[in-house]
């Protein structure tokens, strides 16, 4: 389904019962484009071949009671938008994160109660910060929890300003998980920002990670990308590398 009308709300009476199903023949189950305002909930969307959820090029949006599993690419996915929010959701089962904001600085944005589990990624953001906010959610069972990033093949890099707090952390280690090739690296880690600058990571519960609980690593894509300016206190890390 694509959504060019702006300010619309599509609502589902039960997000276990109003499921979009692919086939895995179909791209994307919902995909918001240069339409403000839209708000998407109580919906499940599985089998495409891209997204489940996506918004890209708008200005304020809302996923709320959504849950996305064993989609091609991503599970709820917000690219090139600002102004928004992505709450009480469940992502599981795709090959690169299960919540993506992407390309925002700043993003005004926020991911709030929400559980990742069986992805590659739990929560990836390429050149996102500035107002965004991980937070006050569950990211267990992926090949890597958080995962703030800087990369040159989308706009604005180097990924900066992100606050991730308040989170529980624990158990990302699965390799039998779908995952993408350029995912592997971050295999075992709770936290990790690689190649980003001026985030705050503060708060959180970390456990279970036989590489890193919590890393800050530079990125070498076409530039090398160094992390520095970090913010990280207040985090307890237990049962890690």
């Amino acid at each position: 389904m694509r959504v060019t009308t702006p300010y619309v709300t599509i609502r589902g009476l039960d997000r276990n019962r109003v499921i979009l199903d692919g086939g895995f023949r179909l791209a994307n189950g919902i995909q918001v484009l240069e339409a403000d305002g839209v708000v998407l909930e109580n919906l499940t969307a599985r089998h495409y071949l891209l997204n489940g959820f996506l918004w890209n090029g708008v200005r304020g949006y809302r996923g709320s009671y959504l849950t996305a599993y064993a989609n091609g690419e991503y599970g709820i996915f917000a690219y090139d938008s600002v102004w928004g929010r992505i709450e009480r959701s469940y992502a599981s089962g795709h090959p690169d994160s299960g919540f993506y904001i992407g390309q925002c600085n700043p993003c005004h944005a926020v991911i709030t109660d929400v559980l990742a589990e069986g992805n590659a990624l739990g929560f990836s953001g390429t050149n996102a910060g500035g107002d965004l906010a991980i937070v006050n959610s569950e990211w267990r069972g992926n090949m890597a929890g958080i995962v703030p990033n800087t990369l040159d093949s989308e706009a604005d890099p180097p990924q900066r300003g992100a606050l991730v707090a308040g989170n529980w952390v624990h158990d990302n280690d699965r390799l039998d998980v779908p995952a993408e090739p350029l995912q592997y690296p971050s295999y075992g880690i709770g936290i990790l920002v690689t190649g980003g600058r001026d985030d705050q990571v503060v708060r959180n519960l970390v456990e279970g990670h036989p590489a890193f609980g919590i890393a800050l690593l530079p990125m070498l894509d076409q530039r090398l990308w160094v992390t520095s300016g970090n913010l990280v206190r207040e985090n307890l890390v237990r049962g890690s590398g």
